[in-house]
């Protein structure tokens, strides 16, 4: 069983896809979305579906990614959690990906490429595995480079044992934070290349503020030395 959790704000129009290629896929999966406060009638929508396997998480504001994440992580049922995000949607079938879990590994790394709903079926698009078709699973760790989960799965015992995603972020490397401090501090990650994700281009509600990458960096350095920041947030 796995816990999907995203955040989600005035993005009604990409409900229906995100659904359907989640709980309406697989009935092992959960949806968690925390909704930042649209107007644009998403929290009617969820809430008149009555699905049992979909969580709606109100906080009436934009927040926050680290935040919503924690939020959606607290409030999921499962011990594996699948950080995902609104706009993408899963190019395999699920049981491909619950088939990929294995006792002896801690978070996965999906690849993922931008592009259109329809490319999903386009056989050149598809094509490859590697950064030079588009692809992108950010793994240079063990050259010395960063790791960074941009879609995929980690088990809850991680947030138990080293934290949750760092508030001090706004809104980017949060999710970068995140992987890199599990794989320095001994977490085993699988790369599945093959778990391939389709990030729709759609246009962005992302932000970049001053500060993020200050932070990143600095924490960077601290996980390299077995060290923890001290206003992480940890699972119970």
């Amino acid at each position: 069983m796995i816990s999907i959790v995203t955040g989600t704000l005035n993005r009604k129009h990409l409900l229906p896809g995100l659904i359907q290629n989640t709980v309406d896929s697989n009935r092992s999966l959960e949806l968690v979305l925390v909704d930042g406060g649209s107007t644009d009638g998403t929290i009617e929508f969820i809430e008149q579906l009555k699905h049992p396997r979909i969580k709606i998480i109100k906080v009436g504001k934009r927040s926050s990614y680290p935040h919503f994440m924690n939020l959606g992580i607290v409030n999921s049922s499962h011990e594996l959690v699948c950080q995902w995000n609104d706009d993408v949607l899963l190019i395999n079938d699920w049981d491909e990906v619950i088939g990929e879990i294995k006792d002896e590994f801690d978070f996965y790394l999906f690849n993922w490429k931008y592009g259109k709903k329809e490319d999903m079926s386009n056989d050149f698009w598809l094509e490859g595995e590697e950064q030079s078709k588009g692809w992108c699973l950010a793994d240079v760790f063990d050259s010395g480079g960063e790791i960074v989960m941009n879609y995929g799965i980690y088990s809850k015992e991680i947030f138990r044992k080293i934290g949750m995603y760092n508030n001090e972020y706004r809104y980017y490397y949060a999710d970068g934070d995140m992987s890199f401090r599990a794989k320095s501090f001994g977490f085993i990650n699988k790369n599945l290349k093959n778990i391939k994700v389709c990030s729709i281009e759609v246009p962005k509600q992302a932000q970049h503020y001053i500060g993020d990458d200050k932070i990143y960096h600095n924490n960077l350095n601290l996980y390299k030395k077995k060290t923890l920041p001290n206003n992480l947030e940890y699972l119970k």
